[in-house]
């Protein structure tokens, strides 16, 4: 009994003494990064930036106010580029509340493994922030001011889910990069963006999709296909699908993707491989230029244009990759999950066969577009 009264003395003494991971003060003296950007100079010296923000008290009891600060570190590694940042703070620099990781495209296709390495051996590199190729200048992007979000980070972060319901966008976070690049001859995948600049606003636009295979961007997956390829792979929940009109070739009908799912059969004979996607897709309509009676056989007719797009448009960007010998719709993958074999170039010796039907679900009410 008394060893029992003991414990609890002790137990309760030790609960007095704590005083946490973080207070005011610490939280004052302490800068947290929002976005990680990589690049490199003219002498292959690796450029780190780092966007960050330093909380502030004021005088005022609970009001805070936080700072934006860029900081820029050079070295022959990552790790000495990222040390020298830690030369130019008084205070601790916080990697955990990192929202993006964006390299340049001139460090995208001289190889990001390095920079890959940093982030998996450091454990405040957690595994949600999103991948990005930025095409143009990093120093202009970091330079900011733009009219939704004055932290990069946080903009990119915030339009990525937004644009989550998007057929036309490439989404990837730090994890899925990750499990991309488990085998060297697969291709990974990872989101573009560029400066979307103008009279009307001033952001940051997704831009397509950047090709790495063995850590290095190769290519590119234009803005235009990016649409198919989500088909292709199944990574679409939702979306716009634009179709000809059946009734004026010069018009166009919105349609809504509701569902879609899209189912791989692969198989191999003769040193060829046959490679079916069915793509299941549901819709609705959502928009027509110009009067349209939707009746039965218009709206068979659009579902039949749809299928038409949908067997273009995947059979273009497949016998562009192919051309290349660059498997972007794991292939390999397939054919190694159902033979237990593995082989290089096998995009070349493949041969697609694109199976959609699209199914037009009832659009409310109206049964006519004026």
């Amino acid at each position: 009994m008394k060893k029992k009264y003991l414990s609890i003395f002790l137990i309760l003494s030790y609960l007095t003494t704590f005083t946490g991971c973080f207070n005011y003060r610490d939280i004052d003296k302490i800068i947290f990064v929002t976005t990680l950007v990589y690049d490199i100079d003219p002498d292959n010296n690796v450029l780190v930036y780092l966007e960050a923000f330093e909380a502030q008290r004021t005088l005022t009891k609970g009001s805070e106010k936080s700072q934006r600060l860029i900081f820029r570190g050079r070295g022959k590694t990552v790790f000495e580029a990222i040390r020298d940042i830690s030369l130019q703070s008084g205070y601790e620099i916080n990697y955990t509340q990192i929202k993006a990781i964006i390299f340049s495209e001139k460090a995208a296709r001289a190889g990001i493994k390095g920079f890959i390495d940093v982030l998996t051996r450091n454990p405040q590199f957690y595994l949600k922030p999103y991948m990005a190729v930025y095409t143009g200048s990093v120093e202009e992007i970091l330079q900011g001011g733009f009219k939704e979000e004055q932290y990069v980070g946080i903009l990119i972060n915030d339009l990525m889910k937004n644009v989550r319901v998007s057929s036309r966008a490439i989404r990837i976070q730090y994890a899925d990069f990750l499990n991309q690049r488990t085998e060297l001859d697969r291709a990974s995948i990872m989101t573009v963006i560029s400066h979307g600049k103008n009279k009307y606003r001033n952001s940051v636009e997704l831009n397509g999709g950047a090709v790495f295979i063995n850590d290095k961007m190769v290519d590119v997956i234009e803005r235009s296909e990016t649409e198919a390829y989500n088909f292709m792979v199944n990574r679409i929940s939702s979306g716009v699908m634009e179709v000809v009109s059946p009734i004026n070739k010069n018009r166009f009908i919105s349609l809504e993707i509701l569902r879609n799912n899209t189912k791989t059969d692969i198989n191999y004979y003769k040193n060829k491989v046959y490679l079916t996607k069915k793509i299941d897709v549901k819709a609705s309509i959502a928009e027509s230029q110009g009067q349209i009676n939707l009746n039965k056989e218009n709206v068979k007719k659009i579902e039949v244009n749809a299928d038409k797009n949908l067997i273009n448009n995947a059979n273009r960007i497949f016998n562009k990759f192919k051309k290349k010998g660059i498997d972007i719709f794991n292939i390999q993958d397939d054919l190694e999950n159902k033979y237990k074999i593995r082989e290089k170039n096998l995009i070349q010796k493949t041969q697609l066969n694109v199976e959609p039907t699209v199914k037009i679900e009832g659009g409310g009410k109206s049964s006519s577009f004026y």
